[in-house]
């Protein structure tokens, strides 16, 4: 008789130890690698390191194939406060909204807000959204709130450091105004009270380990301001300058060194001495911009002129790197590590950092402010956002030349 046949067949060779170990030794060689990438990509895009930023830019490689309609970005009613440079995106401000737009014009991130008067600082992939004269603020990333904080009083301005420190000034309880500054966790680490004066103006160092004020008061019916640099291992100020004008801005550039600008002021002081005081009695300031970086284009009116503008651009460590002069009314500059643009009425002008002019663009009379990412250059308008080649000369420009 023939054998029935059973139907079984034989059994697969099962996978031994050694060889289970050695595939999961290489996944979790595979998932570390991606997340070192990712931390290095970070690092690079947003000049240091945070759980926020890699978040960030992990989410923007995940959506990475929704693109937007390309520029120009119209907006949708007139309800837009502000646009400011968040990495090499940019952040709105609407009435009642915030959202950011990548290089392609996608919008995402979008917050619902309430605050009556928003004003935004961003520093390392963060976003300070502050409500002058209100008691909200929120620090954001661009794809979400990352804090939320209700003040018991009255909010003047703010800034954020690179670290995540976040610096606060307010009414104080027993004083004109107060500094209040929290580390990234936002955990208390220094109070300052000023019992007179007004604090206008906030800069916090890159390290997190150093924050400016500007006061300003007045004395005889005139203005004048005090500029105070705090160290957080100290309670009292480190060093202090008085100026009969106002210091209108702050900002820390390489290592500890502080930029101070005002309508007659441009002063660089490290290790509490000013090493660079710029002689503006003739020639105005009229605009300036630092970038992430701590580099800085400024736009000064020459002999106080409004259609006669010196164009200037220093390095990281406040050192001039090129002069130049536009026979025309000025009305945004900015710059990065390659570039400074400078918008006009009438034309977006580009200039290396040897001070050679490298691209002049058409623009409309709408236009507000101009940011520079690299090869493309977004221009701020009334009714949008245009995005311009930096090193391009249109056709309607070269008609005309």
């Amino acid at each position: 008789m023939a054998e029935k046949d059973t139907g079984r067949k034989p059994k697969p060779k099962q996978k031994t130890n050694n060889q289970e170990r050695l595939v999961s030794v290489l996944k979790a060689v595979c998932i570390i690698s991606v997340l070192l990438i990712l931390v290095v990509i970070a690092a690079n895009r947003f000049g240091n390191i945070t759980f926020s930023s890699i978040s960030d830019y992990a989410d923007t490689v995940i959506s990475g194939t929704k693109r937007g309609d390309g520029y120009p970005y119209y907006f949708e009613n007139a309800g837009v406060r502000n646009v400011l440079p968040v990495g090499s995106d940019l952040f709105v401000i609407g009435d009642d909204t915030t959202f950011s737009l990548d290089a392609t014009a996608r919008r995402f991130g979008e917050q619902q807000h309430t605050l009556s008067s928003p004003i935004a600082t961003a520093a390392g992939g963060r976003v300070l959204l502050l409500d002058v004269g209100g008691n909200s603020y929120r620090v954001l990333s661009k794809t979400k709130i990352l804090l939320e904080v209700q003040s018991a009083q009255k909010l003047l301005t703010g800034a954020l450091g690179k670290d995540g420190t976040l610096a606060v000034a307010s009414r104080g309880e027993a004083s004109q105004s107060q500094l209040t500054v929290f580390n990234k966790s936002h955990k208390e680490i220094f109070v300052w009270n000023c019992a007179s004066e007004n604090i206008i103006a906030v800069a916090v160092s890159g390290n997190g380990k150093r924050a400016a004020v500007s006061v300003v008061g007045a004395q005889n019916g005139e203005l004048y301001s005090k500029v105070y640099i705090f160290d957080f291992s100290y309670n009292e100020p480190i060093a202090s300058f008085s100026y009969d004008t106002v210091v209108s801005g702050l900002s820390f550039l390489a290592g500890d060194r502080l930029l101070l600008t005002g309508k007659n002021i441009f002063t660089v002081v490290e290790d509490k001495t000013p090493i660079l005081e710029e002689d503006l009695s003739l020639n105005t300031l009229s605009c300036v911009y630092t970038d992430d970086s701590g580099c800085t284009a400024v736009s000064l009116s020459k002999y106080g002129s409004a259609a006669s503008k010196i164009i200037r651009c220093y390095d990281r460590k406040g050192v001039l790197q090129f002069e130049t002069e536009i026979a025309e009314s000025v009305k945004g500059v900015s710059c990065d590590a390659a570039y400074v643009s400078v918008l006009t009425d009438r034309y977006l002008y580009s200039f290396n950092r040897k001070g050679e002019q490298v691209g002049r663009s058409a623009v409309d009379d709408d236009c507000i402010r101009p940011f520079t990412d690299g090869r493309n250059t977004y221009v701020y308008a009334v009714s949008g956002i245009k995005c311009y080649k930096t090193t391009a000369v249109d056709e309607t420009v070269s008609a005309q030349s």
